[in-house]
């Protein structure tokens, strides 16, 4: 299937706007004025729609055109002005060096090969810029679905290309053949439902990957056992706070300057 077709399914902006926060806190401290920002695999926006009120020229990319479009409508109630591309992130149709800021908030981390992702991010960025990714860290509970997915995969998960993203070895490995020397920070961001029924029911239900795993475990008759693992993962690493169940996720940030 491809990209754009699978980050169609469902409604990904209904769950992705839970943790839209760590995305917006990633504009606010590395777009500005008059910088020429690159958001890939943009989803609905939200770091595109930040930047531009930071007041930067704002280029944001995806391969899913209903993605685009709420994005686009976002963007016009926000009254900013975004540039919305469709396009695959691993092959931007534009020229090296185009960009200030290269981003990309839970994005890129899904590229199939990371080293050629990298590469990619680095050939946009202009000299002096700066890179930017978010992913999700193995010891979160987000980083945690993967794994826990590919023990019911019919012929297994496989080495999941968003573990290369997830920590400072691993990432300091994809850019090691580039003119770039990446720093990290550890951050976390709140992710509210109204209860843990609803948690799971939004991300099995509504987000991309996991209708797409959904539809491959279904047949082998072991969904109910994968959903209430799942299940059980929120559980144990959630809790309820002003009759709300809330998640804090652990995602690292990757920010490396192009000399």
């Amino acid at each position: 299937m491809r990209p754009g077709a699978m980050w169609s399914l469902g409604d990904y902006a209904a769950a992705g706007d839970r943790w839209a926060e760590a995305s917006r806190r990633l504009a606010r401290e590395q777009a500005a004025p008059g910088l020429a920002v690159l958001d890939l695999a943009c989803g609905p926006g939200p770091l595109a729609i930040e930047a531009a009120r930071a007041g930067a020229a704002v280029t944001a990319l995806d391969a899913a055109p209903a993605l685009l479009d709420l994005g686009r409508r976002r963007a016009g109630a926000a009254a900013v002005a975004v540039e919305w591309v469709e396009a695959d992130m691993t092959a931007v149709p534009r020229e090296d060096a185009s960009f200030d800021l290269v981003a990309s908030a839970f994005g890129c981390m899904f590229a199939p090969e990371p080293e050629a992702m990298a590469a990619e991010l680095v050939r946009l960025c202009r000299k002096g810029g700066r890179i930017a990714v978010l992913a999700w860290t193995p010891a979160s509970a987000f980083g945690a679905m993967g794994p826990l997915a590919a023990r019911y995969l019919p012929r297994g998960g496989g080495a999941s290309p968003v573990e290369r993203w997830a920590e400072p070895e691993r990432v300091r490995e994809v850019f090691a053949d580039l003119p770039v020397r990446p720093v990290f920070a550890t951050r976390t961001v709140d992710v509210v439902w109204d209860g843990l029924d609803q948690a799971v029911d939004e991300i099995t239900g509504r987000n991309p990957a996991w209708i797409t795993i959904r539809s491959a475990v279904e047949p082998t008759g072991r969904w109910p056992e994968l959903e209430s693992d799942l299940r059980g993962l929120f559980a144990a690493r959630g809790r309820s706070e002003n009759g709300r169940f809330v998640l804090t996720v652990e995602y690292l940030e990757t920010l490396a300057q192009r000399p």
